[in-house]
């Protein structure tokens, strides 16, 4: 991660490829001193090394799949705000509302997703979040669904497409 501190976590809506990149490249630093404190190769010590960074790198690569995911459903969000509106012969406004619906279950299903796996990564570096590289003001749990709707007034506000 870089010197400089980025604004405190505070809900899903603020993770970024950035947070998750620079969690695990702190707990990959951690596991790199891990296995060259191993007493010899193949040892109990770089064997759990090698497991967490396994775990490490499914859990980034999840997490970073469904931040794309909701990056690329945001500009098709965007993009279907900026379309023709008004209802047609086949019961468009219902049609709408559905899909409305069913975008707004499934975002919150991948927020919810993107969730546990931030929670994860946390949980994996939690015996060094002592140390003066973690980063406690990024790097903490988040509130989740309890305010998603003040994040999303932020991004609108900051003229980013939710």
């Amino acid at each position: 991660m870089t010197d400089i501190r980025r604004p405190a976590l505070r809900y899903t809506a603020d993770i970024t490829v950035e947070d998750i990149d620079g969690l695990a490249g702190f707990i990959e630093r951690r596991v790199v001193l891990l296995r060259e404190a191993a007493a010899r190769p193949g040892g109990e010590e770089a064997l759990i090394g090698e497991a967490l960074t396994h775990t490490v790198t499914a859990l980034t690569g999840s997490a970073r799949e469904v931040l794309g995911t909701l990056a690329g459903h945001a500009a098709e969000a965007a993009g279907s705000a900026s379309g023709p509106a008004g209802a047609d012969a086949t019961g468009g406004e219902d049609r709408e509302d559905r899909e409305v619906t069913a975008f707004d279950e499934e975002f919150e299903e991948l927020m919810a997703r993107l969730s546990r796996l931030w929670r994860y990564l946390l949980t994996a570096a939690e015996a060094w979040s002592h140390l003066p590289d973690y980063d406690v003001a990024r790097w903490r749990l988040d509130g989740h669904l309890d305010a998603e709707h003040e994040a999303r007034a932020r991004w609108l506000e900051a003229g980013d497409a939710w």
